[in-house]
């Protein structure tokens, strides 16, 4: 019967659904797109900084090298000309520079930081000009400006109040007292005097008047944010006449003479040092309330800054008339809980969200200043359905609102900021899933799938969100729901693609990925083939020449002394080897690790289900054939399977060379592996070719047919097509029963 050749197919995407696209692939594992087309398999993992090795360490090094990462980011200040990569492990928050030795490169700005549970996303950072925040919703919240200045971010309870000492009045009168007379109850005073005329000194200088005053103090950060104000401190007097004074002893003794009448200066002392990153301190003042009987409804003026956080004591002379400006409301900065989760810098202000205690409350600085927050400055979107807050995302014009079963956004109005749902029935508790694609949208993971956010809310356009997973929706049906705040994603426009790492089949760690091209909108996935292979991707994060950085999950075998696949930060590369296997031997009473290459990599490109336009006739495949590119000596094997076997049978291995040139010295060159360094014969070093192999498969009569590439060496797979010999009676796989 004579066959027919059916035409040549660009290997395209996975599309997991029931009838896909014929191009598709059921399966692609460990492949990447390649900008010059077809899908290759040449990424590896390689340590970010090198080890001088063997190197001795210590039962700490090993706790700490063993122990997963649970926070990754990558921060840049002076336009880049510093790069931090910043990592959280064993409860130590610390970055590492590319120099220096390893006791020395490590740099630690927090210790005995709270362990993230598998339902919580850990450490977050948000990035504000020249410092970045860094919280957790347990452990205080720092601002760091970079190397090894961190400071505590923002207010968490007012500057303490003040204390003034007494005006003692009948200092230096006729009588002659001094001060802190016991008698007078003053063992502390101050009577600094100014003449009725002089242009200083408070109080109203007349022979009976009644002076009272009322101060408080505040705290100005470094980001020029002010702190909520302190409460009252009073100070008062009153001048007595001969013929006002009480009956008492020792009111008579503060008698004040005619010629005596006076203004004072009032002293404040315990003027308490604000925390770390204080640059000042500001002193408020009411004007004379003489009866004092005025309290909420004070009103207050500016007496001075303090510019430094060392003084403790001030002498206020300055005169009602000189205090023109007003203080700010206790209500324009009040004190923060320390548990919130979620930040992010939006439109001139900090705004942070969720954690156990305010769960779905969300606040705001003013603009500009990111640590001082008013009372009224807040939404609360627990009135409406959707659960807590899980994220905050700017996404150009808006806030997104991340929540657990909804979307909400925050916009700019005409009467400020307005809170609406985009969708009530699509969240997330996957926040390190979160990641801006320029130019598509942000992307985001939850237990139904892949979620993209795109369109505006400006010139009548609408935000909207859809679904781009539906095509590996069968892969993504592993997820470990309960541990989706463990799944961490990046976008990195080196490699053109979105990468997200979750946990799978029941794990609370991350042990699968799938990645998703944002040039064809194509699915991979990266993961474990064979059951053995560690994919401990715990962190995800891209560096500003786009390499993808990762943050290991180590797995520690103690009996062995081994570390798999690696340690410390990793680089995705064109390493051939995922990662390394680190060794640990005990030499004269020491620790030493050691590290080799670990095992190569199992890829799978695997062909959907094709049963060449009707599945009811049987049908015999021949052969198969790929256009790929050369790869010098390597070998490919090709397997198949038919009408939907698990069983896959082996078509044999080739070389991805021109058949004629294979062996002579026109071929590509072939690679050794001396030292762990390819070896090639430079003179005939060329560029790849694009060669056509065959397979013969000769299938007996099937209905459906798949084949795959899987190998542990390089290949870029192109087209493909296969040679059949079609049958034409129909043979439905329906088996019927009744009555006879």
């Amino acid at each position: 019967m004579k066959s027919t050749t059916v035409n040549d197919k660009v290997a395209g995407g996975m599309d997991q659904r029931y009838f896909p696209a014929q191009n598709t692939a059921v399966d692609i594992h460990n492949f990447r797109y390649h900008p010059d087309g077809g899908w290759r398999n040449d990424r590896g993992w390689e340590p970010l900084i090198e080890v001088a090795l063997p190197l001795v360490v210590t039962g700490a090094d090993i706790t700490d090298i063993t122990a997963p990462c649970r926070f990754l980011a990558i921060w840049q200040r002076h336009s880049g000309s510093e790069e931090y990569y910043l990592q959280e492990r064993n409860g130590n928050l610390f970055y590492e520079f590319g120099n220096g030795t390893a006791s020395n490169r490590k740099h630690v700005i927090a210790t005995g930081r709270h362990d993230p549970r598998s339902d919580e996303p850990g450490t977050q950072i948000v990035p504000y000009g020249r410092f970045a925040l860094l919280l957790n919703g347990h452990d205080a919240m720092l601002k760091w400006w970079g190397r090894d200045k961190v400071e505590p971010f923002g207010f968490t309870q007012s500057a303490p109040t003040p204390y003034c000492l007494p005006v003692q009045v009948d200092y230096n009168t006729a009588e002659g007292y001094s001060l802190g007379d016991p008698i007078n109850n003053s063992l502390d005073g101050i009577a600094v005097q100014f003449a009725a005329d002089d242009y200083l000194g408070l109080g109203d200088p007349a022979k009976g008047s009644v002076n009272f005053f009322s101060y408080r103090v505040s705290y100005i950060s470094d980001t020029g944010s002010e702190s909520p104000l302190s409460d009252p401190a009073n100070s008062s007097w009153i001048l007595y006449t001969d013929v006002t004074a009480p009956a008492d002893t020792k009111a008579k003794r503060i008698i004040i003479a005619d010629a005596n009448a006076r203004k004072y200066g009032v002293m404040l002392t315990a003027l308490e040092p604000g925390p770390d990153g204080t640059v000042a301190r500001v002193i408020y003042r009411t004007k004379n309330k003489k009866d004092g009987l005025s309290g909420a409804g004070d009103v207050y003026y500016k007496v001075i800054q303090i510019n430094d956080n060392t003084t403790r004591m001030y002498l206020d002379c300055i005169p009602d008339n000189e205090l023109v400006s007003p203080a700010p409301s206790t209500q324009d900065s009040v004190p923060i809980s320390s548990s919130y989760k979620y930040g992010a810098a939006w439109n001139g202000a900090m705004w942070l969200a969720g954690g156990d205690v305010l769960p779905t409350r969300i606040i705001y600085s003013s603009p500009g200043l990111p640590e001082q927050f008013a009372s009224t400055s807040y939404f609360d979107v627990g009135v409406r359905e959707g659960g807590h807050v899980t994220a905050l995302f700017p996404f150009y014009d808006v806030l997104l609102v991340f929540r657990e079963r909804a979307l909400d956004a925050i916009f700019t109005g005409t009467n400020g900021y307005t809170c609406t749902t985009i969708n009530q029935t699509i969240g997330t508790t996957a926040t390190g899933s979160i990641v801006l694609i320029p130019g598509i949208g942000v992307m985001f993971l939850n237990s139904d799938g892949f979620f993209l956010v795109s369109g505006g809310m400006r010139g009548g356009s609408t935000l909207s969100v859809a679904s781009v997973s539906g095509v590996i929706e069968s892969e993504l049906g592993r997820i470990s729901t309960n541990a989706l705040a463990r799944a961490s994603a990046t976008y990195s426009d080196r490699e053109k693609e979105y990468w997200c790492s979750y946990p799978v089949d029941g794990s609370t760690e991350n042990t699968q990925g799938a990645s998703y091209n944002a040039i064809t909108r194509d699915w991979a996935l990266r993961g474990d083939t064979d059951g053995v292979t560690p994919w401990p991707f715990a962190k995800l994060a891209t560096d500003s020449s786009g390499w993808i950085i990762l943050g290991l999950n180590p797995v520690y075998n103690a009996v062995a002394g081994l570390i798999t696949p690696g340690w410390g930060l990793q680089v995705w590369s064109a390493y051939p080897s995922p990662g390394s296997v680190s060794l640990l031997t005990t030499v004269d009473n020491q620790t030493i690790l050691t590290m080799t290459d670990a095992f190569a990599m199992e890829c799978i490109w695997q062909s959907a289900w094709d049963d060449y336009g009707d599945d009811s006739v049987k049908k015999r495949i021949l052969s198969v054939e790929l256009d790929v590119l050369t790869e010098g000596d390597n070998t490919i094997e090709l397997q198949w399977a038919s009408d939907y076997d698990v069983t896959w049978k082996s078509a044999g291995v080739v070389k991805p060379q021109i058949g004629e040139y294979a062996g002579t010295t026109r071929t590509d060159p072939t690679y050794t592996s001396g030292s762990n360094i390819a070896v090639w014969d430079s003179s005939r070093w060329q560029p790849h070719k694009v060669t056509r192999l065959r397979w013969d498969v000769v299938t007996g009569l099937v209905s459906q047919f798949s084949f795959r590439i899987i190998t542990t060496n390089m290949v870029q797979v192109i087209r493909y097509q296969t040679n059949v010999i079609g049958g034409t009676v129909k043979t439905p796989n329906t088996r019927m029963s009744g009555a006879s």
